[in-house]
């Protein structure tokens, strides 16, 4: 679990939000370190928890809350030798042209070569004439 500041508009349990980096102002903020030091650019986050601690923020209409965030599962194609059920494996992007399943070719929130664990088989899915198996994975951190 990691702890982060969001505006207070976003600031609900269950709420996901990319991080993308550090805009200008934060670079000289007091709270820059929890706020965005925490968090690794590129990265999916899910809230879990939002605690009574506010602070202002520029970025922000008004304030942010102190919430405790985790990376949360993803769903995306696998090479179907690859899938079972508990295994960890290195992230390979596959091939699938279709823009339509852009999304689970390459979720954002997820980097090639990033170790995940299956946690779910969820479908069957056909690109180009190959089949891929849609599965719910979590990133495992080194």
């Amino acid at each position: 679990m990691v702890i982060t500041l969001v505006g207070e508009k976003l600031a609900k349990p269950g709420v996901e939000f990319i991080y993308y980096g550090p805009a200008d102002p934060c670079k000289s903020c007091r709270l820059a370190r929890v706020c965005v030091g925490n968090l690794e650019p590129g990265r999916r986050y899910k809230i879990v928890k939002v605690r009574n601690i506010e602070h202002s923020c520029p970025l922000h209409e008004g304030k942010v809350r102190v919430v405790e965030v985790v990376e949360p599962a993803i769903e995306i194609l696998v090479d179907p030798r690859l899938a079972i059920v508990g295994s960890k494996i290195t992230l390979k992007f596959v091939d699938c042209p279709d823009p339509e399943k852009a999304e689970l070719v390459k979720p954002e929130g997820l980097f090639e070569g990033d170790t995940v664990k299956i946690l779910e088989i969820l479908d069957d899915v056909e690109c180009s004439g190959r089949r891929y198996k849609l599965v719910r994975v979590v990133r495992e951190k080194e």
